[in-house]
């Protein structure tokens, strides 16, 4: 027979299991998204990379909630990053070497935002240029999967001769 204390113990074990088992569901969830949103960044730098616009579109949230800061160049709107930045950019591009680093993916729900490190290395017709930048990124979960909605770089300076190691 179950007395009032036992019945009590048990709901209380019981409640403390199902918290339990939500904590382990909600981490393994987070570390699904984790991956999806690392998998999304990574599939942009390689779309950046093969230089197909058509390509790099289905990573990002093409509307005008797009937002890019880049260097001095701020771009609201995909059309206008898409229009006025990148695809100029990858016109003058004869080689492109471009990807990401230590991507440090957060999410929050439907939200999440990632640091990590850029590396591009370009041919261009009259000089070739390389560097690194650190970078933020906050993706978006969609219908379609996680979407990069703004992202932000600094270029990282090259250092001084003394400074190199």
């Amino acid at each position: 027979m179950q007395t009032k204390s036992n019945m009590k113990t048990l709901s209380f074990t019981c409640f403390i299991s199902l918290v339990l088992i939500s904590d382990v569901f909600a981490q393994q969830n987070n570390d699904n998204s984790s991956a999806a949103v690392t998998e999304t960044l990574n599939k942009y730098a390689a779309a950046v990379q093969s230089k197909n616009l058509s390509e790099v579109e289905k990573y990002v949230v093409a509307t005008e909630a797009f937002s890019m800061f880049e260097g001095s160049y701020i771009n609201w709107g995909w059309v206008d990053y898409r229009d006025n930045h990148l695809g100029p950019e990858l016109k003058e591009f004869k080689e492109i070497l471009y990807g990401f680093s230590d991507i440090k993916p957060h999410v929050s729900g439907a939200m999440a935002y990632a640091t990590f490190k850029s590396h591009i290395a370009v041919i261009m017709e009259s000089r070739e240029v390389e560097g690194e930048s650190l970078a933020t990124a906050i993706p978006m979960k969609t219908a379609n999967g996680w979407k990069i909605q703004h992202m932000h770089t600094s270029r990282i300076p090259p250092k001084k001769p003394e400074e190199k190691k």
